[in-house]
């Protein structure tokens, strides 16, 4: 059962509990006169624990305000805030994922932030990266500020590369010096040279940035296109084929089947590379098997092209609806800036975007935590602008390129034929989400 926070149980229907988080607005002061501000996320129960602390040390600063609080699973958060979102009654303030950003920003459901990262508007982002602040910006607002971030990586097993005699100068290295490398891998040693993620679609999207082009963009009036030739979507696809047919990196079902990260073949040591994001790196290395260790390296053609960028693991926005902003726009503040908060929610979120923050817990931080900072702060030269907002109904178009993609390592479709398929889906879903 849920926790929840200054919070009424008004009825108990079906076994859940219904309350008033968010659910009456119209009530900003409670009757001692405090402001209320309601606040929902989603998340393990060492979160849930950290940010009721934090916010516990918000009111005792700000004890003119009370925080609402709410808390789900990941699954029924969205739920959940669909439902509200549906009778108009979203919280002042909510954990924001990527994916949903613009389908909450467009609809007019979240505020713009702009005006509360001003000087004097309340948010301070003075300490952020700029281009991490603009992963939420979308016609010109800003929907969302993020409390930590990440960068794509390459995460590597050099026991086994040294076993196959395979070595890789990560500052130059090609996406062909990759392909080369991983087959002689499985060549060398029968395991594989490099295992994917079942989020593959972040890989097709990094390697579309080296060559200078998006998935996606916008255009002037603020409706999505795809952004990317078919030569070099076919030319991704293509070496997928290639390695999966020859047993380099597995077929889909390999991943898409795993239960867990200690069962992963490259948690085993049983791979070379990996591409993900930063914050995976922590994963694997405590979901490492014996003897197994890892290193946190530049992905594929980093240093001159601009591909990596800072991504936020999450953000925080603030519903268009509040009648309580100022006071949303404090906490927002407190939850990303505060130093006194940063310790108690530590690196739980991931490494901190505010970089006093990242400084101020960094002697806390474990060996792997400081590589993952380290790094992220060592790529703040040659990171690119962010990749733009997802549009509505990405979810449902990544889902497609799953599909593709398993049938491109099952060698049932050809990279051409993949290629017309996506931007076929892709033109239906973004018809049908963005109209005149």
């Amino acid at each position: 059962m849920k926790k929840i926070g200054k919070l009424v149980m008004t009825a108990l229907v079906a076994g859940s509990i219904l309350t008033a988080c968010g659910s009456k607005k119209e009530e900003t002061a409670s009757t001692d006169g405090k402001k209320k501000v309601s606040f929902v996320w989603w998340g393990a129960e060492v979160r849930h624990e950290k940010y009721i602390k934090a916010i516990e040390l918000f009111e005792e600063k700000n004890p003119d305000i009370d925080i609402e609080f709410e808390y789900s699973a990941w699954d029924d958060y969205w739920k959940k805030l669909a439902t509200k979102s549906a009778a108009g009654e979203l919280p002042d303030v909510m954990q924001m994922d990527a994916a949903y950003v613009a389908q909450y920003g467009v609809k007019n459901q979240l505020s713009d932030l702009n005006e509360f990262v001003k000087s004097d508007g309340g948010i301070d982002v003075s300490q952020i990266d700029t281009s991490l602040i603009d992963t939420a910006r979308l016609n010109d607002k800003l929907y969302a500020i993020a409390p930590s971030m990440n960068a794509m990586s390459m995460i590597t097993n050099p026991q086994l590369l040294e076993k196959a005699g395979v070595t890789f100068d990560y500052d130059s290295w090609t996406f062909e010096d990759m392909a080369k490398g991983v087959s002689a891998v499985h060549d060398k040693t029968g395991g594989y040279g490099w295992i994917d993620v079942s989020d593959n679609s972040v890989l097709l999207q990094y390697f579309l940035r080296t060559k200078g082009e998006e998935l996606y963009e916008y255009d002037k009036d603020g409706k999505p296109v795809l952004a990317f030739s078919k030569e070099n979507f076919v030319e991704f696809m293509t070496t997928i084929q290639k390695l999966a047919k020859a047993g380099a990196l597995p077929t889909a079902e390999v991943v898409n089947n795993l239960k867990s990260f200690d069962e992963n073949p490259f948690s085993l040591g049983e791979a070379g590379v990996l591409q993900s994001w930063t914050n995976q790196y922590v994963t694997y290395q405590e979901s490492a098997g014996e003897n197994v260790t890892f290193s946190l390296e530049l992905p594929y053609d980093a240093k001159e092209t601009g591909a990596l960028y800072y991504r936020p693991t999450f953000y925080y926005s603030m519903s268009q609806t509040s009648k309580v902003k100022d006071e949303a726009a404090k906490f927002i503040d407190f939850i990303v800036n505060d130093p006194e908060a940063a310790k108690i929610i530590g690196t739980e979120r991931g490494i901190p975007s505010n970089n006093k923050n990242k400084e101020l817990l960094y002697p806390d931080m474990s060996d792997t935590e400081k590589r993952t900072a380290d790094y992220l702060t060592d790529v703040a030269e040659i990171v690119g602008e962010a990749s733009p907002v997802p549009p509505i109904g990405y979810s449902e178009l990544n889902n497609h390129f799953k599909d593709l993609y398993a049938e491109i390592t099952y060698d049932t479709m050809t990279p051409a034929e993949a290629y017309q398929s996506f931007v076929e889906k892709a033109e239906e879903i973004f018809a049908e989400n963005y109209t005149d």
